[in-house]
């Protein structure tokens, strides 16, 4: 019998021994392999399955919930270790949201709190670590704000909301001392944190401020050193020889002494001319090529930060896309007019014909909580996720006929582009599960066929999942299929066994020019030969912006680059070696 009557602690120590395992290693446990978390993960909820229907006995609602809040604490970090790998495993995406996922994340990368004393913290901040630092950033910048205000969350669940609070006390006792004597012993820190705040205060101000000015004054200059270089030295030391030469065939003629004194004066004086002028232009040169030296460690910089995004991200695919909001708004427009214009009376598809029976078009997001909060113009300019509805009949005498719904969807993130006005990643699977669930539930009469197309692309593990047997058996099977288009890259998704989704590829398909493409690319690969990386803007000087992005996509999969959105450098396609 445990400490309470009500209930056995032993039997609860029994059954918590695998979800002990997994908070023991916490974040650590995504080195386990796949199928050694899936065993944890039915190990776990099996136990607390029986621990819910009262296996241990009814408990104190304080131990009871610190029960509970271990089970869920450890099934939801195997959920993440599922997402942050990349692996679909549908019963932990179902069971989690996104942002409790997230939240997970967030508090769980402080538990470096856990084995430093606060001087093993400031021996790490005098050596500047870049872990301790990127954590005592994001807490100066207010993550315990964001955390309590997931914890106050109503849609995560409760039990989960008691772990991460108990972990987070935990830490930030810690954390805010650290960053109080850290601040204080190094003067250089409270300027690091506020630069960078002031850094993330204004990503395009600061980037045309500092990256554009840096490239005009650059080219300006190195302009005005060729220009200086090559012409005017040059002309100035011919000039000096050919008076020279002039002087001496002059002085050869004469016999007169005192005219040769004036000449030899003469000469003196424009040598003496054309060496103060040749001084001035190698103090000249001196200056020029400081002001190149600062404005090559301006690159540096930027080089170096990239670098340092490039290592913290690894292979998450937040941040590598970046779409402005009046960009999002023209490929909405240009795609819902394509697919209507697609559909006249009558469509083919799989050899039979379909009569058009009705064509709807609608938003599906609303804009008008944001009237107040923006100009008119912006309001107008946020895509409203609009759908194009068809509804198909098959033609034929006998026999039951066919009926179809296309449910053409343009799908973002409305409230981003109206918030800060882009985004820069791609579509989750949560995201498409979401628009699966309703188009399974309404498919009772006939197939629904689902055409979605993004701004910003999808997650890998979304083609992974599209890709596979379960997806054909859990869905096609009940009349639903899925056709996924990457307005950027123009990339094509659907499961290679659904024919009705094959059927709809020519209605998809973008068709780009491939020679601009190809000259784009040779641009890009020039520049990043030169320094491992080529922004955006660079390339937008000399091509389209749609076709740049195109291209950029397309040496992403054929060389292995990685496309990021980095805070105060912009849109970089990045060589795969640049760390």
């Amino acid at each position: 019998m445990g400490l309470f009557n009500e209930g056995k602690t032993d039997c609860v120590k029994e059954l918590l021994k695998p979800a002990e395992r997994v908070l023991k290693q916490g974040l650590d446990i995504q080195v386990e392999s796949f199928d050694k978390r899936v065993e944890l993960w039915n190990r776990i909820l099996d136990s607390y399955d029986l621990y819910l229907e009262g296996e241990c006995g009814e408990f104190l609602r304080d131990l009871d919930t610190h029960f509970r809040s271990k089970f869920e604490g450890a099934l939801a970090i195997l959920a993440w270790s599922f997402w942050k790998s990349g692996e679909t495993y549908l019963p932990a995406s179902r069971r989690y949201l996104d942002k409790e996922i997230e939240a997970v994340e967030r508090v769980l990368r402080y538990n470096v709190f856990e084995i430093y004393t606060k001087e093993d913290i400031m021996t790490r901040v005098m050596h500047r670590d870049t872990n301790v630092l990127a954590l005592l950033r994001e807490y100066y910048h207010g993550v315990d704000k964001w955390i309590e205000e997931a914890l106050a969350d109503p849609e995560i669940k409760l039990s989960l909301r008691h772990f991460l609070k108990s972990k987070w006390d935990s830490y930030k006792g810690k954390v805010n001392d650290a960053l109080a004597e850290a601040t204080s012993r190094f003067d250089w820190l409270r300027d690091f944190l506020s630069e960078v705040q002031k850094e993330e205060e204004s990503i395009e101000k600061l980037y045309q401020k500092q990256i554009e000015g840096i490239r005009k004054r650059y080219e300006g200059l190195m302009e005005e050193i060729r220009t200086s270089k090559a012409e005017e030295v040059e002309r100035l030391r011919r000039e000096k020889e050919e008076l020279e030469k002039q002087i001496k065939e002059l002085e050869e003629k004469l016999e007169n002494d005192e005219e040769k004194a004036k000449l030899r004066e003469e000469l003196e004086r424009m040598r003496s001319t054309l060496d103060s002028k040749m001084m001035e232009l190698q103090q000249k040169e001196m200056e020029l090529k400081r002001k190149e030296l600062e404005l090559q460690q301006k690159e540096d910089e930027v080089s170096k930060r990239i670098r340092e995004v490039m290592e913290l991200a690894g292979k998450v695919e937040k941040g590598s896309r970046f779409v402005r909001r009046d960009e999002a708004k023209i490929l909405e427009m240009n795609f819902i007019g394509r697919m209507k214009g697609k559909f006249g009376e009558e469509v083919k598809l799989l050899g039979r014909s379909f009569k058009v029976e009705k064509v709807e078009e609608r938003g599906t997001f609303d804009r008008s909580a944001y009237a107040r909060k923006l100009p008119e113009r912006d309001l107008k300019n946020i895509p409203d996720n609009r759908l194009v509805e068809v509804y198909l009949r098959e033609k034929k005498l006998l026999g039951k006929k066919e009926f179809l719904t296309v449910r053409a969807l343009f799908y973002g993130r409305p409230e981003r582009y109206a918030e800060v006005g882009f985004d820069t990643d791609p579509l989750e699977l949560a995201d498409i599960n979401a628009l699966l669930v309703d188009a399974r539930d309404e498919a009772k009469e006939g197939r629904i066929v689902l055409l979605v197309a993004s701004p910003t692309g999808f997650e890998k593990r979304i083609g992974n999942y599209v890709n596979s047997a379960d997806f054909h058996r859990n869905f096609i099977s009940e009349n639903v299929s899925l056709a996924l288009l990457d307005l950027e890259s123009g990339e094509l998704i659907y499961n290679p066994h659904d024919e009705y989704a094959k059927a709809f590829e020519p209605f998809l398909r973008l068709e780009f020019d491939k020679e601009k493409i190809a000259r784009i690319k040779d641009f890009v690969e020039e520049r990043i030969n030169e320094k491992g990386y080529v922004r955006l803007e660079e390339a937008v000087e000399h091509f389209d912006e749609d076709l740049v992005k195109r291209a950029f996509q397309e040496l992403s999969k054929e060389k292995g680059y990685s496309t990021r959105f980095i805070e105060g450098v912009g849109y970089v396609l990045v060589k795969k070696d640049f760390m």
